[in-house]
């Protein structure tokens, strides 16, 4: 017995008791973790009441038209088979978190005031946002969610979803809360009261020299959480880079190219051939599954509890052990994807890594931006529509905003978020189980490849042999061009200091 149980005085429920008959609140339902705690949530706890999800109109489509199309993607082929029924109990509710009031509707309002559960995972996660967008959506709608939390008489949980990287100048991460950077109320009051563009350009003064306004934005974010932590039953939970499933429902399954997916599909796929990373620096992912059901976790024990708690912090990251480093990424992911190349290929894998940014600027200008050009007017001659340049400029983005990460190596305290296995009652190990990378870093890596070709490219398994073949005709050409070019160097210097003048 865990002594969380023996706290009790009464049996502890399972998860699946926990939440039967129960309505829950998500938002940021339609992102990566959205969906999975969604899916989750429906499957392994077949009992759960309403499931309701705040969406804004997007694209023309509204709520309730985005639902639809959330629930045909190949994460709920599952329950589709086994509990189909369970999809009609996922209800959009229309609204967005950087408004007021969540901008609910007083209808809205009025059929959500039963929930016991709230998970908050709505956030942008753009590093290079404007700094008034970003706290209108990731602080201002941090606080509206509690505000609106509390008027809910029956609410037992509200999970704020983090990041460990909210305070990225500390490289050693403990599971508290680290001291302001600015108080949230009146970066709310700035955002609220001045022009964006007056803002934009205090940026760097009003957040502290901090990386991007993301992780600022989260920080202050935590700050709520903190101030409220007497008032609502909050727990903040903090995954580090959350990558492919392990395990469920779909191994390998992932809807983004963010972390070590982006970079081994980019290598992979022949467009991404110079970096600028210290190859000795790791990497910390928690796989999107295991992350999910931890999170569950943590809001029952919150809402089991038989006493007030101080606010619990879970650093949801990887231990040093199961981290990879980047020569690990670019060595192994090597002959990851020799195994299981994408069809969409653009070039044979290979490239060089800067030691300095000049000298990145450099090897970009000459391997991507020169190649890119070069296909593109190809495709443009061809009638198709060029798109290589804008991918690239893309990828260089990306790449600056991520140097203050690939630079710098962060170790995470992970007591907490360890202990929810253990505190787990017995009926629930095997469904809520969070041991991670069970099968060693290069098998789990091996999934990440296949799910990124079928989930992120669409490629069936049957189309890999083609793939081969494309990876070595490719090959060829490669060589032949590069010992060509060589070839030409040579002749130019041998020329130019060994032949006779005529």
């Amino acid at each position: 017995m865990s002594t969380f149980e023996a706290m009790r005085s009464e049996p502890l429920k399972s998860i699946p008791e926990t939440f039967a008959g129960v309505d829950v609140f998500i938002t940021g339902g339609s992102g990566f973790m959205g969906k999975v705690l969604i899916e989750k949530l429906l499957r392994s706890c077949p009992d759960i009441g309403q499931v309701f999800v705040l969406l804004r109109e997007k694209k023309g489509k509204s709520s309730g038209e985005r639902v639809q199309e959330l629930v045909k993607i190949p994460l709920f082929d599952k329950i589709r088979e086994t509990h189909p029924d369970s999809i009609q109990k996922i209800v959009p509710i229309p609204g967005d978190c950087s408004l007021l009031k969540m901008g609910l509707n007083e209808d809205s309002q009025e059929k959500l005031k039963d929930v016991q559960f709230v998970f908050h995972a709505a956030a942008s996660v753009r590093f290079d946002d404007p700094l008034c967008k970003a706290i209108l959506l990731n602080t201002r709608g941090t606080r509206e969610v509690f505000r609106w939390a509390k008027t809910l008489k029956n609410l037992r949980a509200l999970v704020h979803i983090s990041t460990t990287y909210c305070n990225p100048e500390i490289f050693d991460i403990e599971e508290r809360i680290y001291p302001a950077k600015m108080d949230w109320q009146k970066a709310i009051e700035i955002a609220e009261r001045m022009e964006p563009e007056v803002v934009e350009t205090l940026s760097q003064k009003l957040t502290g020299f901090s990386p991007n306004t993301y992780t600022f934005t989260k920080g202050l974010a935590e700050q709520i959480c903190y101030d409220y932590q007497q008032e609502l039953p909050v727990v903040i939970f903090r995954p580090s880079i959350v990558t492919n499933a392990e395990r469920e429902p779909l191994p390998g399954w992932i809807d983004n190219f963010n972390g070590p997916t982006g970079l081994l599909v980019g290598m992979g796929t022949g467009v991404v051939r110079s970096g600028c990373i210290k190859l000795n620096n790791h990497i910390n992912c928690i796989p999107v599954d295991v992350s999910i059901k931890a999170i569950i976790i943590a809001a029952w024990k919150r809402a089991n509890s038989v006493q007030s708690l101080p606010l619990t912090i879970y650093n949801s990251a990887a231990e040093v052990h199961k981290t990879a480093d980047y020569r690990f990424l670019v060595r192994d992911g090597e002959d990851l994807y020799y195994k299981t190349p994408a069809t969409q290929m653009l070039w044979f894998p290979g490239g060089l890594n800067a030691p300095f940014k000049l000298l990145y600027y450099v090897l970009f200008f000459f391997f991507q931006i020169i190649p890119s050009m070069i296909l593109d007017a190809l495709l443009k001659l061809s009638g198709r529509k060029p798109m290589l340049l804008r991918l690239q400029r893309r990828i260089f983005d990306a790449t600056i905003s991520l140097m203050y990460f690939t630079e710098n190596e962060w170790v995470f305290k992970t007591d907490n978020f360890r202990a929810l296995q253990s505190e787990l009652l017995e009926q629930d190990r095997e469904t809520f189980d969070i041991n991670y990378i069970t099968n060693g870093l290069s098998t789990y890596f091996a999934v990440c490849i296949i799910g990124a070709r079928r989930y992120l490219f669409k490629e069936k398994d049957d189309t890999i042999p083609a793939a081969k073949k494309k990876m070595r005709r490719l090959m060829w050409i490669h060589g032949t061009i590069k010992y060509a070019f060589f070839l030409f160097i040579g002749y130019m210097i041998f020329s130019k200091f060994f032949l006779p003048v005529a």
